[in-house]
């Protein structure tokens, strides 16, 4: 994967996990809609004052933009499951899970129970 294609990648997954459409992005950075569509596409490639403009507008550090993040560290870190933990033997796992899986149960059944309000 070339360093433009991550930027791209990494660009529409952060705007569109900030909600923005290309031409709510275009407005807040005062670029062109057309312009940010284009990038998008690959036709363009912005300045570092453009690019710095784009990371401010979604609110996040520059150089994220250019992180290289490969499809199963993102799907591990969607899962919620920390790398520390799934390198745990599947036993110590799976009973870890139990043990948080029931004491979470407790908590919302606390939670519900009329003697604490």
């Amino acid at each position: 994967m070339t360093l433009q294609q991550i930027f791209i990648a990494n660009l529409k997954r952060i705007r569109n996990e900030r909600g923005f459409s290309q031409m709510q992005l275009s407005e807040k950075c005062d670029m062109n809609c057309n312009y940010i569509g284009q990038i998008e596409m690959g036709r363009r490639i912005p300045s570092f004052e453009k690019i710095e403009k784009i990371a401010l507008a979604l609110e996040t550090p520059s150089h994220i933009l250019f992180a290289y993040e490969s499809a199963e560290s993102r799907v591990r870190e969607e899962s919620g499951t920390p790398d520390y933990l799934r390198r745990l033997p599947k036993d110590a796992r799976k009973e870890i899970i139990t043990r948080l899986s029931a004491a979470i149960s407790r908590d919302i059944k606390d939670s519900f129970d009329p003697e604490n309000y």
